[in-house]
C-alpha cells in the first residue's frame, strides 16, 4: 500500500476520467454543431432556388421594352414646340431617368406621371401626337406588367 505507483495510478485514472468526458462532451457539442450547420445549409439552399426561379420569372426584355419605347416617346414630345407638351415632355424625361433606378415606388410614380401625360395629351387631339399616345400607353402597360413582376419577386 505504500507504492508510490498506486497513488499515481489512482491519481492519473481520475483525471483521464476527467478528460475523456470532457473530450466527450465536446464530440457531442461538435455534432449538434454539424447538425445545425448541415440544417441551416439546407434552409439556404432553398432559399437561393426560390430567388431564382423568381428571378428566372422576371423578364427583362420587357423592362427594356418599355424604357426604350418610353425614350422614343420622349425624344418625339421634345419636337413639338408647345408649352404643355413641354412639360409633358419633362415629366417623360424624369420618368425615364427614374426607371434607372427600378424602385418599386419610384415605378408607380413613373406610371402615374405617364398616366397623367397620356391623359394630357389625349384632350390636345392632334393627329400628329396619335403614335405618341400609343406608344405611351404600351409604355404604361409593359411598366405595369414590370412592377407586378418585381412586386411578385419582392413580395
Amino acid at each position: 500500500m505504500t507504492d508510490p505507483r498506486s497513488r499515481t495510478d489512482g491519481r492519473v485514472s481520475s483525471w483521464v476520467k476527467v478528460q475523456t468526458f470532457l473530450l466527450a462532451g465536446v464530440l457531442v457539442l461538435l455534432a449538434v454543431l454539424v447538425i445545425v450547420v448541415g440544417m441551416t445549409a439546407r434552409r439556404v439552399e432553398k432559399s437561393l432556388v426560390l430567388v431564382q426561379e423568381d428571378l428566372e420569372g422576371l423578364k427583362i426584355d420587357q423592362v427594356n421594352e418599355a424604357i426604350e419605347s418610353l425614350s422614343k416617346a420622349a425624344e418625339r414630345m421634345a419636337e413639338v414646340d408647345i408649352s404643355r407638351l413641354n412639360e409633358t415632355a419633362k415629366s417623360l424625361k424624369d420618368a425615364a431617368e427614374s426607371l434607372a433606378d427600378v424602385d418599386v415606388e419610384t415605378l408607380n410614380g413613373a406610371i402615374a406621371s405617364l398616366r397623367d401625360a397620356a391623359n394630357t395629351l389625349k384632350n390636345l387631339d392632334i393627329e400628329a401626337l396619335n403614335g405618341v399616345i400609343q406608344a405611351i400607353d404600351k409604355t404604361v402597360t409593359g411598366l405595369e406588367n414590370a412592377v407586378n413582376t418585381l412586386k411578385g419577386l419582392f413580395g
